[in-house]
């Protein structure tokens, strides 16, 4: 899948490329990668991973649990370790050591390191604030951090949000926001099938998670994978919102304002 997913990410990675570079002469980067579930932000990653060579990886995730895991990114990466941060993070030392034994980790200078949080828009408010303090001091360390999140699911009081805004305005800090595939891309993918890429790409939005498993399932069916994640979004979402996207698709397709609120 990997010439799937990638199609139209060069320019990501080259930027990417970009970044590491900075980091290992010490001009450390944050980088905030955003985009729909599905849209390829853990694909790049890993593509950029297997393009670097002579970086250390170290990854971590948030989880979509209603109660997060304090730090679960964090105690993800120190699982992966030995040294000071481990032995912070088993004897449950304090938040402000259990940071500074991080920034220590990724930013000594005999290894270049990447680091990935992925999901933060399920992280808690520690994870968020980890991500502020490092925001604030990567510009002189020799480390590449990568953050993924659903820029889709944040509401607009979503702690996140404020830091972002605050993040925005630090010298190490960059922004990258992956769009969905165009159509020629969707054509590509649709090969020597027998279908229409047209519509192919106006159901899937261009989603590259949509539009593999789709093809994988034989078009028009609508696949467990699929029909899963769409179904993971609405469990999210308040009883008054799957109410009223219920009633959007049996309108159809193009939905009249007028008329979904009548029905509602």
């Amino acid at each position: 899948v990997w010439h799937m997913e990638l199609l139209e990410r060069e320019s990501f990675l080259q930027t990417l490329t970009e970044y590491a570079t900075d980091a290992r002469q010490g001009s450390g980067r944050l980088v905030l990668v955003s985009g729909e579930s599905g849209i390829g932000k853990t694909a790049l990653i890993e593509a950029l991973a297997a393009r670097l060579k002579g970086v250390r990886w170290l990854w971590g995730a948030c989880d979509g649990l209603l109660t997060p895991r304090p730090l679960g990114p964090l105690f993800d990466i120190a699982s992966q370790l030995d040294g000071e941060l481990a032995d912070l993070c088993r004897r449950g030392a304090p938040r402000d050591q259990l940071f500074a034994a991080f920034l220590d980790e990724i930013g000594s200078r005999a290894t270049s390191t990447g680091a990935v949080m992925e999901d933060v828009h399920w992280a808690d408010e520690a994870t968020i604030d980890l991500l502020n303090f490092l925001g604030r001091r990567l510009a002189r360390r020799p480390a590449l951090v990568l953050a993924t999140y659903r820029d889709n699911e944040l509401p607009d009081d979503h702690p996140l949000r404020l830091v972002l805004g605050d993040l925005a305005t630090q010298r190490g800090t960059r922004r990258m926001r992956l769009s969905p595939l165009t159509l020629d891309s969707v054509r590509t993918l649709a090969g020597e099938r027998d279908l229409d890429a047209s519509e192919l790409h106006r159901v899937t939005g261009g989603n590259p998670f949509y539009v593999t498993e789709v093809l994988d399932a034989g078009w028009p069916s609508v696949p467990p994978t699929v029909r899963d994640a769409v179904g993971a979004r609405m469990a999210g979402s308040a009883r008054g919102t799957r109410r009223m996207i219920e009633a959007a698709a049996v309108i159809g397709a193009r939905v009249d304002t007028a008329l979904l609120t009548s029905v509602l």
